[in-house]
């Protein structure tokens, strides 16, 4: 009977398979990017190693450092393992499973036997010992067939969730790394304001000097003079605050490399010193490769679309094959001669019936997360457009604000000259020279900020357009 039901159902094997679930078309891309280029005569995509563009050999050791050592990249790994182990697990089912036992009995018999002599006196007894021993050892291989494809969608499914996986890892790295370079970049600009706020301090402090000399000889009044020694301190407070906050972007910094922040160093000392890389975003419709994020939720969707062939599978029928055989004998070399031996093989077929609606929740369930994962995925397309698009536009805005910003700083340092020159001729009163040195402090700043601005745009851009990424993966450190 079991021959006959295979001889049946054999035929069947190669045609009973269920189809995945169609792969949705992503969101509508366009044509080009609505904002133009930076650079137009840049490279048309980012180079892998981006943040060399900036020129700095600082910052090229503290991303090896970052490549190495980061917790976050550490942790990434530790999922990849976590995923590759899964997919071992998932793609098990697809083989048979094979296993061994055996056992060993040994037991003794003890009788007594006893008679009557031919003289009619009895004899004593006597009292026999019998040891038997017995081995056996048995062999059972089972398989089960995939009638319609369960199986290997859960296999696949697995080994996508651990593409996705990977993907995430190459997310993470893109997002380390571009901090490692915002924060080099943040603290560098720190340093620029906290040299150009030490500047004005001491114009403010030469001016408070100038101005007591006056309060001496009568020329000026104690109001001015408390004005001064306001702004100064107002300044001095701020100092303060700039030193403390690049004090906590070096102690950023020092934990995206993974380490202490006590004893951390960096060598850079100014903006100045690195130079703005050319880039230029390519076409929308590459992004789709270049980006891990949208690769890994691209992978996130098609196991889910496998999930669903997997619930379906649970719900109809399943046939699983056996065989098994076992021998025994009396001593250990003799299970090996071959007498006695005893093989059998087994077909079942099984059906589920009535589950409570148990199968057909978990089927419903997979539809829903392959809804939810489309979902998921158009809004990171979306995403990333817009990412890209504000890049640009930040980074031409960027652009635009800096140039502004150098000319008010060159404007307020001629102001400031002519003040003070005509302050120690007498011919402005004091108010005129305490709001000039505001204007110069301001603008200073404001100068600053808006040059760490046009770095901060490339990084966001290179970050955007997905770090020069190729689409290859890294399964450890």
């Amino acid at each position: 009977m079991t021959h006959r039901l295979l001889l049946l159902t054999l035929p069947l094997l190669g045609g009973c398979a269920l189809l995945a679930e169609p792969h949705p078309a992503p969101p509508p891309v366009p044509a080009a990017w609505d904002t133009a280029a930076p650079d137009k005569a840049a490279p048309v995509w980012p180079d892998a190693r981006w943040w060399q563009g900036f020129g700095s050999a600082e910052l090229d050791r503290l991303e090896a450092q970052a490549e190495s050592a980061n917790t976050d990249l550490a942790a990434a790994f530790a999922r990849i393992r976590q995923a590759e182990a899964q997919a071992k697990v998932a793609g098990a089912a697809l083989l048979p499973s094979l296993g061994a036992g055996g056992s060993g009995d040994r037991s003794i018999s003890r009788n007594t036997s006893s008679g009557t002599s031919g003289s009619g006196l009895s004899s004593a007894g006597s009292r026999g010992t019998r040891t038997s021993t017995s081995f056996s050892g048995n062999l059972q291989a089972s398989y089960e067939i995939d009638l319609f494809g369960g199986n290997a969608a859960a296999a696949e499914s697995a080994g996508l969730s651990l593409m996705g996986t990977r993907y995430e890892r190459e997310a993470t790295a893109l997002t380390v790394r571009a901090n490692v370079a915002a924060a080099y970049l943040q603290i560098l600009s720190l340093r620029d304001r906290v040299r150009l706020a030490q500047e004005t301090l001491k114009i403010a402090e030469e001016v408070l000097e100038v101005l007591t000399l006056q309060v001496q000889a009568g020329a000026a009044s104690d109001l001015e003079l408390a004005q001064q020694r306001a702004a100064v301190a107002q300044q001095r407070a701020s100092l303060t605050v700039q030193q403390q906050n690049e004090r906590q972007a070096r102690d950023a910094l020092a934990v995206l490399l993974g380490r202490a922040p006590q004893g951390f160093v960096v060598d850079g000392k100014s903006l100045s010193a690195l130079t703005l890389p050319a880039i230029t975003p390519g076409l929308p419709a590459t992004l789709l490769e270049r980006r891990p994020d949208l690769r890994r939720a691209d992978a996130t969707l098609r196991a889910a679309g496998l999930d669903i062939v997997t619930a379906r599978a649970n719900r109809l029928p399943s046939l699983s094959l056996t065989a098994r055989g076992s021998v025994q004998a009396a001593t250990m070399a003799a299970l090996f001669d071959g007498p006695g031996t005893v093989t059998a093989l087994a077909g079942s077929l099984t059906a589920p019936l009535f589950e409570g609606n148990r199968l057909e929740g978990q089927q419903e369930q997979a539809t829903a997360r392959r809804d939810e994962a489309i979902e998921t995925y158009r809004a990171a397309v979306l995403a990333a457009l817009r990412d890209v698009e504000d890049a640009l536009s930040a980074a031409v805005s960027a652009e635009q604000q800096y140039a502004f910003a150098r000319e008010a700083y060159e404007q307020a340092q001629t102001a400031l000259r002519i003040v003070e020159a005509r302050f120690r001729a007498g011919t402005v009163g004091f108010l005129t020279v305490l709001d000039t040195q505001r204007t110069v402090f301001q603008t200073n700043d404001s100068l600053v900020q808006a040059d760490l601005a046009r770095f901060n745009a490339r990084v966001s851009l290179y970050k955007a357009l997905g770090g020069g990424w190729d689409g290859t993966t890294k399964s450890g450190p």
